[in-house]
């Protein structure tokens, strides 16, 4: 069974050609049968449609996992994890308190401030601060602390990638051009 909405359009088209070539069958019969490969084909559209959905959902779903997880070392004890956890949130909570008085108003103000934080844990060698600027930066948009974070860090660059293409796929579908074409792809399956 194809999955390619595309695919499965052609195929079906193929195949209702085919039958309007039998010289052998009535006008009646090759409706009938026609009728029998649009029902399958829209079958198979449907199908191939959700499952679309849902691993586009899933592909957003853990990409944006990965880039917001807090990580914990292996062999960190119960304890231990928390206490990282706690630090992150603390660090967190810091820097949005700080810039909560520009937000929406000075946008430079909050960039220069997510800077700030994110120089301050370079130089003190505070993974928990720097993480929590790169995420504060992501939530407000301020990509020159995104960059400046992601610089130095490729595996957390790659998963950065793999989440802002999940989320470009994501926003492609839900685009009015994207549903344009699922419109278009929709209608040419119910015409034959």
């Amino acid at each position: 069974m194809a999955t390619d909405p595309v695919e499965i359009l052609r195929q079906r088209n193929a195949e209702v050609e085919q039958i309007r070539g039998y010289v052998d069958l009535t006008e009646e019969a090759k409706q009938r049968r026609i009728a029998e490969v649009n029902e399958r084909a829209q079958a198979e559209y449907r199908e191939a449609i959700e499952t679309q959905e849902r691993e586009r959902a899933e592909r957003l779903q853990k990409s944006q996992r990965s880039v917001f997880q807090i990580p914990i070392p292996l062999g960190a004890t119960d304890v231990e994890a928390a206490q990282i956890r706690a630090s992150y949130r603390s660090a967190r909570s810091d820097i949005e308190y700080a810039i909560a008085p520009s937000l929406g108003t000075d946008p430079q103000h909050t960039q220069k401030e997510l800077e700030r934080f994110l120089e301050q844990a370079e130089l003190t060698g505070d993974p928990e601060l720097a993480r929590a600027a790169y995420h504060v930066a992501i939530k407000h948009g301020v990509q020159s602390v995104v960059d400046t974070y992601l610089s130095s860090r490729p595996q957390e660059s790659r998963a950065w990638e793999r989440y802002t293409t999940a989320h470009e796929e994501a926003n492609a579908a839900r685009s009015p051009e994207g549903l344009l074409e699922r419109s278009l792809t929709e209608q040419a399956f119910r015409s034959a």
